[in-house]
């Protein structure tokens, strides 16, 4: 019961943080003006809380086909990156020692590259590939259209970079723990300690680790949509920017992931505790 307690004060100081952070536009432009808008500031704190009359604002605005497009290429991209991270990781762990630098190497290189020119080397990519075969993969939405392939392509590279890295460290120093020495001097093969002692332990210590991953892939979400056209809500708030929207569009993110990574903390802290109930 004090976990849950614990859990909706997060909530509440988070969603309170957001309410705050929505007017500092309007503190902004104030400062600039030499004045300081205080009343403008709580007019538009307590313009929030008429939740109905927001509602309708926004309502003819299909807020909500922008917010699911941005959390499906968002999600759909986590979760490749994830699984691709874990595949990499124990394909490298199976490899010899000298092997294994060197795939670390080549994947460290990557995460040093900017982000931006990932997107535009892949859509140079697209293009090269569509003069000399024929085959056209869309490098922008147009006409309304969603496109997936690319974007969370896109998306999630650096992200699965990232997380092999830290895969690839926390694989690592479970290899060197007592339990996997065991398990070798008792005949198991390579690919059973990874799969069946390692991988459960380490990925408790990946999922805690990529919270800052998603952070990460948030802010990446803003470029991409802008450099594809895409009809998301990261795109549509660059166009109209205001702090209404602005709360909308930060809540659209936050709840989904906090309640995600609280489902996840949840579950993982009861594993660790054997199935007892965290007091």
């Amino acid at each position: 019961m004090k976990a849950f307690w614990r859990w909706m004060l997060q909530l509440s100081v988070a969603f309170i943080g957001i309410l705050l952070i929505s007017g500092l536009p309007l503190l902004i432009t104030g400062f600039q003006q030499g004045e300081f808008w205080w009343e403008e500031y709580r007019n538009h704190l307590l313009g929030l809380f008429s939740i109905g009359e927001l509602l309708d604002r926004y309502a003819g605005m299909h807020i909500e086909g922008f917010v699911q497009y941005s959390l499906e290429v968002l999600f759909l991209a986590l979760l490749v990156a994830v699984l691709l991270a874990l595949f990499f990781t124990v394909l490298t762990m199976l490899c010899k020692e000298r092997v294994r630098q060197r795939i670390k190497t080549v994947f460290f290189f990557l995460e040093s590259i900017p982000d931006i020119l990932v997107i535009m080397l892949i859509q140079l990519l697209i293009i090269i590939i569509h003069k000399h075969t024929g085959i056209f993969l869309k490098i922008a939405v147009t006409g309304g259209e969603k496109i997936y392939l690319l974007p969370v392509v896109c998306l999630m590279i650096l992200p699965m970079v990232q997380l092999y890295r830290l895969s690839m460290l926390t694989f690592e120093a479970e290899e060197r723990k007592m339990y996997a020495e065991l398990a070798r001097s008792l005949g198991f093969g390579k690919l059973a300690i990874l799969l069946i002692h390692i991988f459960r332990n380490a990925v408790i210590s990946i999922f805690f680790q990529s919270k800052k991953t998603m952070w990460f892939m948030l802010s990446n979400l803003f470029i991409l949509e802008r450099m594809f056209n895409m009809p998301g809500i990261m795109y549509y708030l660059s166009n109209n920017i205001s702090g209404e929207l602005f709360l909308i569009t930060v809540c659209s993110f936050f709840f989904p992931v906090f309640l995600l990574y609280s489902f996840g903390e949840w579950y993982f802290l009861r594993h660790l505790n054997k199935g007892r109930a965290i007091g």
